[in-house]
């Protein structure tokens, strides 16, 4: 899960549909936006029937972070794992529990395309001291404590730590869903701070949607007025002072209604292994509008040129195709409308952005330029065509960048490129090291000496890949990036790897599809 960074700031200049621009005060942080608490609904049970007993519609004080440690858990059969948290204090899988097509043995297989046959795969919710039925995890804050999840068709807010369970559809939430593949989830968001939910609630259409901002420290809410037009998608922006909203304003198809870009589904997909079918939907329904709606409760911002918010600032594209920074209502020229820039990279802590320029001469290549708070240079990079601009990253020093058959990091703290070996393949960096994949060999590379250290170990010729911040398996290597060390080699194949440097490991092999047979234990290395 990625990190954003919440800013300060100061007086925004900010587009409406006139031409005349208003000016709104940026918001600060969120714990300087005013709440109240949520009005009271009706709750209603959303645990199956046999499972464990449904908890208050509350959610409580913190209780205390318990483990699974080394002992196995999960019960015996076919499992396929869907998600674990960052600190492994949960895990999200489909298993096959019950002989249900009634051969004498539980048994499952996937077709080409990832659909399950043999034995009804069914979803749990592992944690060391519960066991969820579940219609699917949608979604879980960066830190794993908080997790939305589908049950009986209901969005349900679940605390790890406590236990409890908010229905958000008791309370109004639209839990509907995309069809769409990866993008399930429409309406509701955490922060990158794990400190709030952003939700939308339409009780009665459309017509009374709000767009709510729950604490998820002390349960208060705040609402806002996200104007006309069902709300296709929600999230937070990058940084935190804005919810991003598309929103169905116009019925650009002209068939006299207003259409969603994809169908809607009431709960997630069958379990199926991965890659298989990928649902994607072009050209229908009606193009929605990019809306940006200030968490301080200023207008929303409706600005066809608006690309994203970076610190206090707004990044716009205009009708020509320059960009331009606009701060407290004054612009800056990043890129003339020649470039036909598209956003390589994108820094907010810094305001750092690396732009791919068009080419004249050579189609299909970009040139790389920096563009910095003073400064703009070219940084003798090509690479091949950007089509879509990244969004805003999470303020890294080292960047990997890949012009062609080469490798090379991009260093935000020194402002250059470093150049590393053709096939060189960046894995991982934090801070100034980046792992690196030479052949079968791991390294890592100091930015700071341009050193590289080769660690004394042959990797497999087809390694598995896992990284949660600071640690990274590659197999069979253990790596610590904070220390630039190895940490241990370990021979099995692991279905997951937390952030305290544990490997999850299943009592059997792992096919091809992912699929082990449970029960499951977490390994702990000698670190």
């Amino acid at each position: 899960m990625s990190l954003s960074l919440c800013l300060t700031g100061a007086v925004l200049g900010c587009a409406s549909p006139a031409a005349t621009r208003a000016r709104l005060t940026y918001p600060s942080s969120a714990a300087a936006i005013p709440v109240r608490h949520a009005s009271a609904a009706p709750s209603r049970s959303v645990e199956p029937p046999g499972a464990v007993p449904t908890t208050p519609a509350t959610i409580g004080a913190p209780a205390a972070f318990t483990a699974f440690g080394d002992a196995p858990f999960a019960s015996d059969g076919p499992l396929l794992l869907e998600a674990s948290a960052s600190d492994g204090r949960w895990l999200a899988v489909c298993q096959a529990r019950k002989d249900s097509d009634g051969d004498g043995k539980r048994a499952v297989n996937f077709g080409p395309l990832g659909d399950a046959h043999g034995d009804a795969l069914e979803r749990y919710l592992i944690a060391p001291s519960e066991e969820l039925t579940i219609d699917g995890l949608l979604q879980a804050t960066a830190d794993g404590r908080y997790a939305l999840l589908m049950q009986s068709g209901a969005l349900v807010l679940w605390d790890s730590q406590s236990g409890q369970r908010l229905d958000l559809s008791a309370l109004g939430a639209d839990a509907r869903l995309s069809a769409e593949s990866f993008s399930e989830l429409r309406t509701a968001d955490f922060d990158a701070n794990s400190q709030r939910l952003l939700y939308v609630r339409a009780p009665s259409g459309a017509a009374n949607q709000r767009l709510i901002v729950r604490s998820l420290l002390d349960g208060r809410e705040r609402e806002f007025d996200p104007g006309p037009g069902p709300i296709w998608r929600a999230r937070f922006a990058p940084g935190g002072a804005f919810a991003l909203l598309d929103v169905m304003t116009e019925d650009s198809n002209k068939n006299g209604r207003r259409d969603f870009p994809a169908p809607l589904l009431t709960t997630p997909r069958t379990c199926a292994a991965r890659p298989g079918r990928f649902h994607t939907f072009q050209e229908r329904g009606d193009r929605p509008e990019r809306v940006l709606l200030p968490l301080n409760g200023a207008a929303a911002i409706h600005e066809p040129a608006l690309l994203m918010a970076v610190g206090d600032a707004f990044l716009l594209r205009d009708e020509d195709g320059a960009l331009w920074l606009e701060r407290a209502g004054k612009k800056r020229l990043l890129e003339p409308a020649a470039c036909k820039g598209r956003l390589v990279h994108a820094d907010a802590l810094r305001e750092l952005f690396i732009v791919g320029c068009a080419q004249k001469k050579k189609t299909g290549r970009v040139s790389l330029e920096l563009i910095t708070r003073s400064d703009r240079k070219a940084l003798g990079v090509e690479l091949a065509s950007v089509e879509l601009d990244r969004e805003l990253s999470d303020s890294p020093r080292l960047v990997a960048l890949y012009p062609g058959s080469d490798s090379a990091l991009f260093d935000a703290d020194h402002l250059d490129v470093q150049p590393l070996q053709s096939g060189d393949v960046v894995l991982a960096t934090r801070a100034g090291h980046a792992l690196l994949r030479r052949g079968q060999t791991l390294l890592f590379y100091d930015a700071d000496s341009h050193a590289e250290l080769a660690l004394p170990f042959a990797l497999d010729k087809y390694p598995d890949v896992f990284v949660t911040q600071p640690f990274a398996f590659v197999s069979p290597v253990l790596v610590n990036l904070d220390t630039a060390q190895a940490a241990s080699v370990n021979q099995a194949r692991p279905l997951a790897l937390s952030n305290r440097g544990q490997l999850l490991i299943a009592s059997g092999d792992r096919a091809s599809s992912g699929l082990v047979n449970g029960p499951l234990r977490w390994l702990t290395p000698a670190l």
